[in-house]
């Protein structure tokens, strides 16, 4: 798998001039306060960043709040449940950005997303990656991995894979991301690529 810094170098290619759908674009974290408080604190999150390339993406999220915010903002935003919500249309590609591991049933969501995506679309899946390199010491320093507080589940590029193909899916490229900095923390990465930060698969209908 290639290492990559930014999920950017790859999705961009794929947003432009495109149907594009991105999934959980509002933060769940409603400790960090309303849905305009959170945009703020979230810095430039992977939604806005995608519109520069293209106005008329399509974000979806389950936020009530976080959807108006977006809509309030000139966005095209819509509020919905990943796992059964029906848009009635497809899209060229469907951009799930660290949302698979927050949700109740990943098989059910990707099954959903499956008839969303046109013939030959692609499907772009991110997920941190549950041996970084960083969670070894948060287990000698405390015993436990660090979680985030909405998390349900933790995937590796295999078990991914192989709930893809169980979704109806094939997968087309997997990329190993790295955001710069911390290297001293991080290194082992270098040697082991299964220490990365997270990863990102790009799959297909099969």
């Amino acid at each position: 798998m290639q290492s990559i810094p930014d999920r950017l170098e790859v999705v961009a290619n794929l947003v432009k001039d495109r149907d594009v759908l991105d999934l959980g674009v509002v933060d769940a974290r409603v400790a960090r306060g309303n849905a305009e408080k959170r945009f703020e604190r979230s810095g430039k999150i992977l939604f806005f960043r995608l519109a520069e390339i293209n106005p008329d993406i399509v974000g979806l999220d389950l936020d009530e709040e976080g959807v108006e915010a977006l809509k309030q903002r000139g966005y095209n935003a819509v509020c919905g449940d990943v796992h059964v919500v029906d848009l009635g249309r497809q899209f060229d590609t469907i951009i799930a950005g660290e949302i698979i591991e927050h949700l109740d049933n990943p098989g059910q969501f990707l099954c959903n997303m499956h008839r969303h995506l046109k013939p030959g679309g692609r499907l772009v899946v991110s997920t941190p990656n549950p041996f970084y390199a960083k969670q070894r010491g948060k287990i000698w320093r405390r015993g436990l991995p660090q979680v985030h507080e909405e998390h349900t589940c933790w995937f590796d590029p295999i078990t991914l894979n192989h709930l893809l193909n169980r979704s109806g899916y094939r997968t087309l490229e997997s990329y190993w991301i790295n955001p710069p900095g911390q290297f001293f923390k991080t290194w082992p990465r270098k040697l082991r690529g299964y220490f990365s930060h997270s990863f990102m698969m790009v799959a297909t209908q099969r």
